[in-house]
């Protein structure tokens, strides 16, 4: 189990949350091979390395392999792969390194669930621009996940910005039907009626990178509120 952060790390963290997803993508070194470090915290683990910050990076960059070479990441590919590949390996992020010896070593799921988080103001902005959502339906409406989360049975509501993207989703879910939900009735009707039944609502902030759950009274009044 990691050890809870210090508050010089988190604020390191929480920069590079703002920043990558502000930007819509992160830096690592173009050497591969040079872009991870030993754990200070952890015996064993792999802390690989990424700066929000073109100057930050280069820096190190210099600093760690005598050139200034960086490869950038998409925060999506960021997101969708190299956080589950590093998690997979038991590694670490390294948000915005710069060799103190209190460093930012995130866990790779606590720092997607960050981004999906800090991106998802953006991603409803998107929502309310294009003015409708898709829904996966069955004969009797909106099609519902159940799931068992500490002995307790709930029902999630998936809702996708594009349509392509709930296509897959029926497919996976053996559906048949696509509702096309206009953002008005979306708000009007269909989040208050997941509310009243207490169930979760499932968006993707971030392209590839999994559903983020929330309260559907949560989303509704962050939608209102664009």
């Amino acid at each position: 189990m990691l050890a809870a952060p210090r508050i010089p790390e988190l604020g390191q963290r929480d920069r590079f949350v703002r920043r990558a997803v502000k930007e819509g993508r992160v830096l690592t070194l173009a050497d591969e091979e040079m872009a991870s470090v030993p754990s200070q915290k952890f015996p064993g683990r792999t802390v690989q390395l990424f700066w929000s910050s073109p100057l930050e990076a280069k820096r190190w960059a210099e600093a760690l392999t005598g050139n200034a070479g960086l490869q950038e990441i998409s925060l999506a590919a960021f997101a969708s792969e190299i956080l589950p590949g590093l998690r997979a390996g038991k590694g670490l992020a390294g948000t915005d390194w710069v060799a103190d010896p209190i460093e930012a070593e995130v866990d790779p799921a606590d720092l997607q669930l960050r981004l999906k988080a800090d991106a998802l103001p953006g991603y409803l902005r998107t929502l309310a621009a294009k003015g409708e959502v898709y829904l996966v339906a069955g004969d009797d409406g909106p099609l519902l996940q159940a799931i068992t989360r500490r002995g307790a049975e709930l029902y999630l509501l998936h809702v996708f910005a594009v349509r392509a993207d709930a296509e897959r989703y029926m497919k996976k879910a053996g559906a048949r039907k696509i509702m096309t939900d206009p953002i008005a009735d979306f708000t009007a009707s269909t989040l208050p009626w997941a509310a009243e039944r207490g169930h979760l609502v499932v968006v993707e902030p971030i392209p590839g990178a999994g559903g983020y759950e929330s309260r559907a009274e949560d989303l509704r009044n962050r939608l209102m509120a664009v």
